[in-house]
């Protein structure tokens, strides 16, 4: 019978949950900051895209190792280390002088971030054991939904604000009093968890790494000609990874995980889900700025209830509906914003989105809390680091896969880069619909395989 969950507990998943609202509001915050960070610091505007691009290719390259680090030394450990870690090159990046200072610093604090995240999903996996574990995962879930709308409003209020005439500077420090909590007390409260002692396979980890900066490094930097040759050698050397993997005693990702066949459906599930998610809200902070002529803080409003919608729903999934259910409304709300995008007049546009806006992010938080869930139910409690390290990598990889993707379509209509000169409202309004159908297809494709996972679950 498995040992009650306690107070203790719960006071652990707070402050793994507020180092992991601090990971990613980092994700997005910098996005407000960019345009001052590159007037302060003479930057170009390809320095100012490396300094975003920067922190997620190293954060999704090192999840997979930072979590089989977790589960080699300790996730309590590792997860300790990567918080300090991320608040030191937190403040590197506030005192970073230049450009190619603060996109290195930058990049320390991707992999920093790689090194705390995969501990957060793997403690909740060790710690919380049945139904407790499902309202686990729900707060993960909320937390995601709040860090989701936090980071442009919570930038631009800084950046509005300027504390101490700090400017950019200040959205860097505001990491340390976040982590400073989230240590004092995880080191108070988590309890230490680990697999079977073994070495660090440094040869997987070095392969996988490349691979990953081959699959994501061209989408990151708007794909380059040189670009695609560079795709192509790091699908050859995925290939090449599993291949290496294949017996290894001490497998970075020890291939039974793939073995399972929920494993493998939740991972293209995931796929769908966050490809279809990024495209949404690259497409539609397109339309706001370029199109509507919204500033960034005024676009991060609007997107407000989106966050909200995923946070609550992602609380009350248990009682509100399974993955389906959250698909079914994914999809009626998209085809909504699609409709309110090319039928309603502009002047009225807002107020329309803003209740279906609401509604999708109800729909994507019954589907992300259970679909966690249900990938990770089962996991040997050995591999919960590298579960939870190929879960957040596949993320990521859907995340540049739809930019990418839809970004492209949407550039393709338009007729131009986006945003630029002489693209009017009606552009934005027939390249906005026609992307969003694509959208659409793969909202309703997550439905499908949410449907066959939840039948091989047990597999």
């Amino acid at each position: 019978m498995p040992a009650r969950v306690g107070a203790k507990q719960w006071i652990a998943l707070a402050s793994v949950l507020l180092a992991t609202f601090m990971g990613l509001l980092d994700a997005s915050i910098v996005t407000v900051a960019a345009p001052s960070i590159q007037r302060s610091l003479g930057a170009s505007f390809g320095e100012a895209q490396a300094v975003m691009a920067g922190y997620t290719l190293a954060y999704a390259v090192g999840l997979v190792t930072g979590g089989r680090l977790g589960d080699l030394y300790g996730r309590r450990r590792i997860f300790l280390t990567g918080v300090l870690l991320f608040m030191i090159m937190s403040a590197a990046c506030a005192a970073a002088p230049t450009a190619p200072v603060l996109i290195l610093a930058r990049v320390a604090q991707g992999l920093a971030a790689a090194v705390m995240l995969p501990q957060v999903l793997a403690i909740i996996q060790s710690s919380f054991p049945g139904p407790e574990r499902s309202s686990a995962l729900g707060l993960y879930g909320a937390t995601i939904g709040l860090a989701s709308i936090a980071g442009q409003i919570v930038g631009g209020a800084l950046l509005a604000w300027n504390p101490l005439g700090l400017g950019w500077r200040g959205v860097f420090l505001v990491n340390l009093p976040i982590g400073l909590a989230a240590i004092v007390v995880a080191r108070c409260t988590v309890g230490e968890s680990r697999g079977p002692r073994a070495r660090l396979d440094l040869a997987g980890a070095a392969v996988l790494a490349l691979a990953l900066t081959g699959l994501l490094l061209p989408a990151e930097l708007g794909w380059p000609l040189w670009g695609w040759p560079l795709l192509l050698a790091g699908a050859g050397l995925l290939a090449g990874f599993g291949f290496l993997e294949r017996g290894r005693t001490n497998a970075l990702v020890p291939m039974r995980l793939l073995a399972r066949r929920v494993m493998v459906r939740g991972l293209g599930t995931v796929f769908a889900f966050y490809a279809g998610n990024a495209g949404f809200f690259l497409l539609l902070a397109y339309h706001l700025q370029a199109g509507l002529g919204e500033s960034a803080l005024g676009s991060g409003l609007i997107f407000a209830p989106l966050g909200v919608g995923f946070a609550v729903s992602s609380l009350l999934g248990k009682r509100l509906g399974a993955l389906v259910t959250g698909t079914v409304l994914m999809v009626v709300s998209l085809a909504a914003v699609v409709l309110v995008v090319v039928a309603v007049p502009s002047s009225s546009q807002v107020v329309w989105l803003l209740p279906v806006l609401a509604l999708s992010g109800v729909g994507e938080g019954l589907v992300a809390a259970p679909l966690i869930g249900r990938i990770l139910a089962g996991v040997d409690p050995a591999d919960g680091g590298a579960a939870s390290g190929v879960l957040l990598t596949a993320t990521q990889v859907a995340n540049a896969s739809g930019v990418a993707l839809i970004g492209g379509l949407f550039a393709a209509v338009l007729g131009g880069t986006p945003g630029a000169p002489g693209s009017d409202f009606g552009r934005y309004v027939h390249a906005t619909g026609v992307s969003g159908v694509v959208v659409l297809v793969l909202a309703a494709l997550t439905g499908v395989l949410a449907h066959t996972l939840g039948r091989g679950r047990r597999g």
